[in-house]
């Protein structure tokens, strides 16, 4: 299976390419937000061996799994922005920086618990911003049924 994976990289690559083109997606903001969440990956691994907690390539699959499904939000964003004729460009582009943040403090958390042997409280900021994406999206509907259907009333 990772054989024929190898097998066709260059493919999958330019495929992942062209569809953060096709999406108007800054393609280098994309690399950047990926190596930090693979160095954040390999500094969790290390971090999970000096603190002597129990390692599974069953944790590590899920969490880089999860990592990954982080890159589909921005992309979410960008095809509704295609679908809806709207420019969300800016919105992806923040909510990518705001994931960059995300990774980078994670990446020193574990810095911090590798270099003292202790663990470190973790800030959640990928659930607050993934809570806040979801409810300015929430806002922007309510305020497209409302420009659709002006008798539309919103209830909190």
């Amino acid at each position: 299976m990772i054989h024929k994976i190898s097998e066709y990289s260059n493919e999958i690559k330019l495929l992942l390419y062209g569809i953060f083109v096709y999406l108007e997606m800054d393609v280098e903001i994309v690399k950047v937000l990926f190596y930090l969440m693979v160095l954040d990956t390999i500094l969790g691994i290390i971090k999970t061996i000096v603190l002597g907690n129990a390692f599974s390539f069953k944790k590590l699959a899920l969490g880089f799994v999860s990592k990954l499904a982080v890159l589909l939000i921005p992309t979410a964003l960008a095809l509704m922005s295609k679908g809806l004729n709207y420019n969300f460009k800016w919105f992806v582009t923040i909510v990518m920086d705001l994931l960059i943040v995300s990774d980078g403090i994670s990446i020193i958390s574990n810095i911090i618990a590798i270099k003292t042997k202790k663990e470190v409280e973790n800030f959640d900021a990928m659930t607050l911003i993934l809570k806040s994406i979801r409810n300015s999206l929430i806002r922007l509907f309510k305020k497209l049924l409302i420009t659709i259907d002006p008798k539309f009333h919103t209830e909190k």
